[in-house]
């Protein structure tokens, strides 16, 4: 079955009437419509997750869809998943604009959700024996309280590129030191 022998409302029958090759030839036949919208929204980066969210719109508009209202179902789609991609940018938006105004709080807080274990302090103690102060105070600030490699290399005046080496260094130390018992 071909999308371009049928159109919309012979195809949307054979869905309602239960035919499982409808539905595929649905989403065959929307597929170059997605695409273009994802395309058009600046979504590529992540194109399978906004496929398959269109699909569920193409699905969604399937049950919905109601002739009577005097629109094609073609264009009823389109309009479902562009303001599905509108909240979609929107929300990813807002989102990064709460993040940049409250960056600080939020590294400053980001541990503060769970209780750490009775060997927390401990096993900072001994890695505090084990690494140099530059290498503890990089690795504590990356691995124990999740900063951001930017984040650090900006807070420290230092590259990138020595917060990678240093940390490398670090974990190295750490690895050999629990690995050979002492």
């Amino acid at each position: 079955m071909t999308y371009v022998k049928h159109n919309d409302y012979e195809i949307l029958k054979e869905i309602r009437e239960g035919n499982p090759d409808a539905l595929k030839l649905m989403f065959d036949k929307y597929q170059g419509l997605i695409a273009k919208t994802i395309r058009r929204f600046n979504l590529t980066y992540d194109y399978d997750d906004m496929m398959q969210e269109a699909y569920m719109i193409v699905h969604k508009s399937i049950r919905s869809f109601d002739p009577a209202m005097n629109k094609t179902f073609t264009r009823y789609v389109q309009l479902n998943i562009e303001r599905r991609f509108i909240s979609i940018v929107t929300k990813r938006v807002r989102r990064s604009e709460i993040f940049k105004h409250n960056s600080a709080y939020i590294y400053e807080h980001n541990h503060d959700t769970y209780q750490p274990s009775a060997y927390y302090e401990l096993y900072k103690k001994e890695i505090a024996n084990l690494l140099t102060k530059r290498e503890y105070l990089i690795y504590t600030l990356r691995e124990l309280r999740n900063y951001s490699i930017g984040y650090i290399a900006t807070k420290l005046d230092i590259k990138d590129k020595t917060v990678y080496n240093c940390l490398t260094r670090a974990r190295r130390k750490i690895r050999e030191h629990f690995q050979s018992g002492t």
